[in-house]
């Protein structure tokens, strides 16, 4: 999490595609970390581990923002602006069933020998960076940019540093792309707080690890193919958009509570949706609005937050499933968060007004 938001800032001064293929280094050594652990002595393994666990933490944060940059970025060189949504569903689509194959694979290949699933995984970083190397990069200034590095006497990076953070105050300024900021962090971040700790009750409910896992897939594959339709609401209203979410998961949460096994895993799959059909449009209309020099800092600084806000979520869901039960809990975290998500619309809204009033006068 502390890694998100600096690698997105040297991802926006530094070259992006350099910072993803510093990324990538950290995370073909991490898997092989960790399968050192077992040559060690017992009282270090602990320590090993950890280690393994933080730089890979650092590797992924490396990639997040930096990769999403860089590839909205390469699809518009290409002149396919306009179809990132679309293209964007269809990779989760693609990223759905290549999950698929690889947690099959990866416990195949566990059965055969403890090592093999890390060592197939610094592989496949490896031909990540193979693919990365080989893609260009052209890193534009604008003309705003130039004047500001003309006319201001601090450092080059220093300059550069405030110019990236610049970003967010721009965005307070704009309240339609401060609300959506908002709003995907409050839905993305409590899905993920939800889905948590959703396979332990789906396990207690009756179901086996290998159904478990088996279910996830089947979620995991109609999120994607929902995915490659999401462009189809790239269009909508703010106001359309947060009653679609919320209407989401309402009916998720109506599900749930019934009875029938196959019932309550119908609602949790449209839950499971929801930042399926988010993340095209929402990216699409981000990547549209930020400039290109603070990209990777703007996305950094959404996965932060994320990843913040599901941190200070997740202990507040395990309390309630401690207390009330995991059914009483989605019920009140649904609730909870159609009741944010509509206050944040009315505040932006609010701001919307002012603003244009501010204007006319």
């Amino acid at each position: 999490m502390f890694s998100e938001l600096p690698s997105g800032i040297l991802g926006d001064i530094f070259k992006k595609k350099t910072i993803v293929l510093y990324g990538l280094l950290i995370l073909i050594l991490t898997p092989l970390i960790t399968v050192s652990a077992s040559l060690v002595a017992k009282k270090y393994v602990f320590f090993v581990l950890i280690m393994s666990f933080v730089l890979e933490g650092i590797g992924n944060a490396l990639l997040s923002g930096a990769d999403d940059a860089l590839f909205y970025e390469g699809i518009r060189k290409e002149g396919n602006e306009k179809q990132y949504d679309k293209i964007r569903g269809n990779m989760q689509l693609i990223s759905s069933i290549i999950l698929g194959i690889a947690t099959f694979s990866g416990g195949f290949l566990y059965t055969l020998n403890f090592d093999l699933p890390y060592i197939f995984q610094s592989i496949t970083f490896v031909i990540a960076s193979i693919i990365i190397l080989n893609t260009k990069e052209i890193k534009k200034e604008s003309l705003a940019d130039k004047n500001y590095n003309l006319n201001n006497s601090e450092s080059t990076f220093i300059k550069s540093l405030k110019n990236v953070l610049s970003v967010f105050k721009e965005m307070v300024l704009s309240p339609n792309i401060f609300f959506l900021f908002i709003f995907t962090i409050i839905t993305v971040s409590v899905v993920n707080a939800i889905f948590a700790l959703l396979p332990d009750y789906i396990s207690k409910i009756g179901f086996n690890s290998a159904e478990n896992g088996i279910i996830f897939m089947i979620y995991s594959l109609f999120g994607g193919i929902i995915a490659t339709q999401a462009y189809r609401l790239s269009k909508l209203k703010y106001s359309n958009l947060s009653m679609l979410v919320s209407a989401i998961l309402i009916i998720s949460a109506v599900l749930q509570i019934q009875n029938n096994k196959i019932i309550f895993l119908i609602g949790a799959g449209l839950l499971y949706i929801v930042v399926d059909i988010l993340d095209p449009i929402v990216m699409q209309m981000l990547n549209l609005w930020v400039r290109d020099n603070a990209r990777a800092t703007f996305i950094s600084g959404l996965s932060f937050a994320i990843s913040l806000i599901t941190m200070v979520v997740n202990p507040l869901i395990g309390l309630v499933v401690q207390r009330y039960g995991t059914i009483n809990m989605l019920t009140i975290t649904s609730s909870v968060t159609v009741f944010l998500i509509f206050i944040s619309y009315l505040l932006i809204l609010g701001s919307k007004k002012k603003e244009k009033y501010t204007t006319e006068n």
